[in-house]
């Protein structure tokens, strides 16, 4: 008499369990690194809005009196991380509103950071990242 149980399948199921919840943390690993890249993106944009929005607010105040000028230059290193605000005059008056913040960066697949090398054909510190708005005075 044969005893009662498996015979050739014995651990196959088990095996096919060990299998799929490899699969499925593999899956969620790579859930995990998106969802931490989408979150390193979103900061970068929103610093690249908040640039932008002084940057304007920098143009803006240019055709006012000069102290509302240096009230919004004052208040980009509020507004982006470590900022620095500028205006330099282009030829036949027109000029260039920059707003420059610490660039965090971001690693391509290799791992190295690929860091923006120019803001608007000015060279750019190491670092630093930039938002330049033309505008005519």
């Amino acid at each position: 008499m044969r005893p009662r149980g498996c015979f050739h399948a014995c651990g196959t199921t088990l095996l096919e369990v060990a299998i799929a919840m490899s699969v499925m943390a593999f899956c969620t690993l790579g859930l995990m690194s998106t969802q931490l890249a989408l979150g390193r993106n979103a900061q970068a944009v929103a610093a690249r809005e908040r640039a932008a929005f002084a940057a304007d607010a920098i143009a803006e105040a240019a055709s006012l009196s000069g102290a509302e000028l240096d009230v919004w230059k004052a208040r980009v290193v509020t507004i982006v991380p470590d900022g620095l605000a500028g205006i330099s005059n282009l030829a036949s008056g027109v000029s260039n509103a920059t707003v420059s913040w610490t660039f965090t960066g971001f690693s391509v697949a290799s791992g190295v950071v690929v860091p923006p090398s120019t803001c608007n054909g000015a060279p750019l510190a190491s670092g630093r990242d930039c938002v330049a708005l033309a505008f005519a005075r």
